[in-house]
């Protein structure tokens, strides 16, 4: 078997946290090594050419962003491809709306009565503002929130919450809890 890398670009340290927390342990079984690259800041050649190089090692990518305004993922990735010209779009995950929806889709509605959060039956709409509003008092950090969530997350409840994550889950194979 031959040493299989994975490479997961997500925006910022929200995701960076969700992805490590989350994914990375899912998908450990299929690489040997997963590596979360927070591409907000970088230069899009630099992420041009950090594409290409992993191409030319074989290994694979993910690329992750947010659907923010726009009105459909198709338009995102078009718009994604444009600004990274060697992107490949299949590789291309879209978050609806923003990764806080991400978050919250993962907490069953016992978990949500026990962080005294509103108990919320699809986070497609959530976007970091309504999840800010969110935030219980009892946290003293929306850092300290987000940690509480992924203590409490479940792949399984998510799928069934937002509608992006399930895509996603579906096309990485990864099993649900």
């Amino acid at each position: 078997m031959s040493f299989k890398q994975l490479y997961i670009f997500v925006e910022g340290e929200d995701d960076e946290r969700f992805f490590d927390n989350i994914i990375r342990f899912k998908l450990s079984s299929k690489y040997n090594s997963i590596n979360i690259i927070k591409y907000a800041k970088m230069k899009k050649d630099k992420v041009n050419n950090f594409i290409i190089s992993i191409k030319k090692m074989n290994a694979d990518y993910i690329f992750a962003h947010d659907i923010d305004n726009t009105v459909s993922t198709t338009s995102k990735k078009s718009e994604i491809k444009h600004m990274l010209k060697n992107i490949d779009e299949d590789k291309i995950f879209i978050v609806i709306k923003e990764i806080e929806s991400w978050y919250l889709a993962g907490l069953s509605n016992e978990k949500c009565q026990m962080l005294k959060i509103p108990i919320i039956k699809n986070t497609d709409e959530i976007t970091k503002e309504s999840f800010n509003n969110m935030i219980p008092d009892n946290f003293d950090s929306r850092i300290a929130f987000m940690i509480e969530i992924l203590k409490n997350f479940s792949i399984k409840v998510a799928i069934q919450k937002n509608k992006s994550f399930k895509y996603f889950i579906d096309q990485m194979n990864i099993i649900a809890d």
